[in-house]
């Protein structure tokens, strides 16, 4: 996808009546090699330290109860989700970090998986970042959410379990968080899965920034399509020739 200036307040749409009617887990990767390959749709990813609420989101957007698997334990959730939202958008959950389970090298080939995803692949066009409302962010998020702005990666900061504050402890939450991440305000959005708080922000940046990189999209695949048949029509034409050649004389 294009890259732009992540710290330019991202679009955002009005989101249809009844929307999302239906949404489908698609498959599960362990590493990157595992991510589909057929699809064509634009990706969102879900990025943030374990327990802070990524699948709960994704069940509360998709209004499923288990679509994402919610797991109580920190650091057990290993493989990259991804679910296909009514073949316009692909929600995709990565790996929660920060409280990884396992030996030091599962840790580092999990880690090595997410960072090739957020940075080869082509498909993604916004990355949510979730912070748990309770807490300042801390240098982790701090230094992803610097990567997604040096790269130019478009990124949406959510406030999860915003229910657990009050109003004005909210209101102060998001604009700590605006200030670290230099972010606009309007770019980080506060989200209950009790309340639903924030629920239509978070589709409307999902739904337009995917309008925005559909058709760029079908464009480039099209066009890697259309490479790979004049490479094939080419190498059958070389081996007819090499026929032709060869063949006996009468």
């Amino acid at each position: 996808m294009s890259r732009v200036d992540s710290t330019f307040a991202l679009p955002r749409q009005a989101v249809p009546e009844g929307f999302p009617g239906r949404a489908d887990f698609v498959t599960s990767a362990a590493i990157y090699a595992q991510c589909p390959t057929t699809t064509e749709l634009p990706e969102v990813a879900f990025c943030g330290r374990s327990n802070v609420g990524k699948s709960t989101l994704i069940n509360t957007l998709c209004n499923r109860r288990q679509l994402a698997r919610v797991s109580n334990t920190p650091g057990r959730t290993r493989l990259i989700n991804f679910f296909d939202v009514q073949q316009k958008v692909m929600l995709v959950d990565l790996p929660g970090y920060g409280w990884a389970t396992g030996s030091r090298a599962e840790v580092a080939a999990w880690g090595r998986t997410i960072q090739d995803y957020l940075q080869n692949r082509v498909h993604l066009t916004l990355s949510l970042l979730l912070v748990d409302a309770r807490r300042a962010p801390e240098r982790e998020e701090e230094e992803l959410l610097m990567w997604f702005q040096a790269t130019g990666l478009p990124v949406l900061v959510v406030l999860t379990k915003a229910d657990k504050l009050n109003k004005s402890e909210l209101n102060a939450a998001r604009s700590e968080a605006a200030r670290i991440f230099r972010l606009p305000r309007a770019q980080v959005i506060p989200f209950s899965s009790l309340s639903k708080k924030g629920k239509d922000e978070i589709w409307g940046t999902i739904l337009a920034m995917a309008e925005q990189q559909r058709q760029p999209l079908l464009d480039r695949f099209a066009a890697e399509r259309a490479a790979a048949e004049g490479e094939e029509a080419s190498d059958s034409e070389d081996n007819l020739d090499t026929t032709t050649d060869t063949l006996p004389s009468q």
